[in-house]
């Protein structure tokens, strides 16, 4: 019996080896997409900016949510994220 996140406690880390497959992160690491340089100038990084914004409003149209959140999927990382969002609303 294998053990998931619906009948126990997964470790920390290991949600990201099961819920990020392989086919969506194969999306994020296509040349072109994937090494932005982290302190690119904002006039280069447009394209970036565009597709996120599309995708959040493409979201909440379809879950009638009023916002999306795009916080990365792993564990720390999305505790992170979360945290950061939780501590802004207060």
């Amino acid at each position: 019996m294998d053990v998931g996140l619906a009948n126990g406690m997964v470790p920390l880390g290991s949600c990201t080896m099961k819920l990020n497959s392989a086919f969506a992160m194969n999306t994020i690491t296509m040349d072109g997409f994937a090494h932005m340089h982290p302190f690119a100038p904002k006039n280069q990084t447009n394209g970036y900016y565009f597709m996120i914004w599309e995708l959040e409003n493409m979201l909440s149209a379809i879950t009638h949510y009023d916002c999306i959140s795009l916080q990365p999927n792993s564990g720390a990382n999305g505790e992170l994220a979360g945290m950061l969002a939780i501590k802004r609303y207060h």
